[in-house]
């Protein structure tokens, strides 16, 4: 049987082959139970906190456990060439525990479960190999793969409980909505391919303009969605500058064009302008929808008055259908000629 010149295995040396990808250099605590279920947090060559505040290394939304509940020390061995990882429980409210027993002080061995409150961590050595695979399954899962920013749904599993501890501790939460100004035109002038790489940069301008702690996502087409947490409506307002200028203060540079790029943003509040993502998440696109009206490019705040255009419709339609009082208070017509002229008619601004 012939066989293809080309098609040859390349016989390697192992050198070449040991590459060391398979060492476990890599630590990590990989969420077991608890909000972000399947979320690994890569630990670092220092001191790492576990805890609820926002400035922890390891962040856990669980209002069982305290801001700053536990730390993990690094120490480095240069005779044995080891790393070790201390737990260390930071005088928490409801205790530490591994495998099921209260810690004070302990070295974490490789495959350790760590209890705070309600989540449990899973502490584990990775090599190289699996570091990309634990990566590339967390992207793929969690990140939209054009922009970089979160999906839509890993958005609100956040929010969600983002909400709920706001909610407990009287905080707010700033919610932005955004959408590209005419951005049907790009395509139209320069193609899909175009366009997608345009997005692309929106969403990197996005993440470089927001702080670590907060939380963006592609919400689907070229609209965008942010939430800021323990941030007051005009907190949000300026954000959204910083991200309307990030956008429109260099033209997007791409295969030899320049596109100029802006975008309007819609502001909302919790606990402002609603409680539940629904509610906020409207109230910010009806900013953004004024936002487009008064003539794009811009940031509108939600004025916080739901269901003012309504009730107005509401107080004008309400009279033109009642009935004089009595028959001695003029005619039908007369009754409804004088309700619609309002304070014009004199009888009623002596009521007044």
């Amino acid at each position: 049987m012939a066989h293809d010149i080309g098609d040859q295995t390349i016989v390697a040396g192992r050198t070449q082959l040991d590459t060391g990808a398979f060492h476990k250099t890599h630590a990590s605590l990989v969420v077991l139970q608890g909000a972000e279920i399947g979320r690994d947090f890569r630990l670092k060559r220092g001191r790492t906190i576990i805890g609820r505040g926002l400035e922890a290394d390891v962040r856990v939304s669980d209002d069982l456990v305290s801001r700053e509940h536990a730390r993990i020390e690094f120490l480095w061995d240069p005779e044995s060439r080891e790393s070790h990882y201390i737990l260390v429980d930071l005088g928490s409210t409801n205790r530490t525990y591994v495998n099921s027993r209260q810690i004070q002080r302990v070295e974490l061995l490789d495959g350790d479960k760590i209890q705070v409150g309600n989540s449990v961590l899973k502490f584990v050595l990775l090599d190289d190999v699996e570091v990309k695979f634990h990566e590339e399954i967390r992207n793929r899962i969690s990140y939209d793969q054009l922009t970089g920013l979160l999906t839509k749904e890993s958005l609100y599993l956040a929010l969600e409980k983002e909400l709920q501890r706001c909610g407990r501790y009287r905080l707010p939460v700033a919610i932005l909505m955004m959408d590209l100004d005419h951005f049907k035109s790009v395509n139209d002038a320069h193609g899909h391919v175009v366009g997608s790489r345009v997005l692309a940069e929106v969403g990197r301008r996005i993440r470089l303009t927001l702080r670590a702690r907060d939380v963006s996502a592609r919400y689907g087409g070229e609209e965008f969605l942010t939430y800021l947490s323990e941030t007051h409506p005009d907190g949000g307002g300026l954000t959204a500058q910083r991200i309307r200028q990030a956008i429109r203060s260099s033209p997007f540079e791409i295969d030899g064009r320049s596109i100029d790029v802006t975008i309007s943003i819609g502001v909302s509040a919790f606990p402002d302008h609603g409680r539940d993502i629904e509610t906020l998440v409207k109230r910010a696109d009806a900013a953004l929808y004024r936002a487009k009206a008064e003539g794009r490019d811009r940031v509108c705040i939600d004025d916080g008055r739901p269901g003012r255009r309504r009730a107005a419709k509401k107080k004008t339609a309400r009279p033109a259908g009642k009935r004089p009082r009595s028959p001695g208070s003029g005619s039908p017509r007369r009754a409804r000629a004088s309700r619609a002229t309002g304070r014009s008619v004199p009888r009623r601004r002596k009521s007044s």
